[in-house]
């Protein structure tokens, strides 16, 4: 029983350390990706995709891609018009996002005749992309460790379409005292133990007067 509360002490003493040294934490809000197909959102309808306004809508990977930026970051991504083998130039001669050929979450892969959006990335770099496709599968979901095998096309990069939100920074109140110098006070109080194992304490001039008695 003494060594639970010993641990429940430690423990306790140890969160509060924690929360003194540390006052704050900052927290990076997780990427959710997409591994079912869309189910009426307005990213991927009418209501707010350009290429399904103009009769191009899904099936078809830029529609998809548009939907999903869309839906990743809350506004009308940027690139609204040409086709797959057009949207990694149309981007790079606007300037409209940052690319390159390393993978990130929500990025946009591009190929000479296809984009999809990168929706996970495992630990030995498999890269798994949700897409669509013209006049065929609405929506499907495929891992790749070699992205240049896509179908045979001609691989571009990524276009970093995703806007990460910040990192969110969550206070924890901490509680100082404006003294800065502290005087040792005597000693008044005892426990029964130190009574028993300490009984000179008692007897000495500046003792409690209660044990003088």
């Amino acid at each position: 029983m003494k060594k639970i509360i010993k641990n429940s002490m430690i423990t306790v003493l140890f969160t509060l350390i924690i929360l003194t040294v540390f006052p704050s934490t900052v927290f990076a809000a997780e990427y959710e990706p997409r591994l079912t197909a869309p189910n009426g959102e307005p990213y991927y309808t009418r209501e707010l995709n350009a290429y399904s306004k103009t009769g191009y809508g899904m099936p078809n990977c830029v529609a998809y891609a548009y939907g999903r930026v869309y839906e990743l970051n809350g506004e009308a991504p940027k690139i609204s018009r040409g086709n797959a083998g057009e949207w990694w130039f149309i981007n790079k001669n606007n300037d409209y996002y940052e690319y390159g050929s390393e993978p990130k979450l929500g990025a946009v892969a591009c190929w000479s005749r296809h984009v999809a959006v990168v929706e996970e990335i495992s630990e030995n770099g498999d890269v798994t992309v949700s897409e669509s496709h013209w006049g065929s599968t609405y929506f499907d979901t495929k891992t790749f460790s070699d992205m240049y095998s896509h179908y045979g096309q001609t691989f571009y990069g990524y276009i970093y379409t995703y806007d990460e939100p910040e990192e969110e920074e969550v206070k924890v109140l901490s509680y100082k005292t404006e003294e800065k110098d502290y005087s040792p006070q005597e000693k008044t109080c005892f426990t029964v133990l130190e009574v028993h194992k300490n009984t000179d304490l008692f007897t000495s001039p500046n003792a409690n007067p209660i044990f003088n008695k």
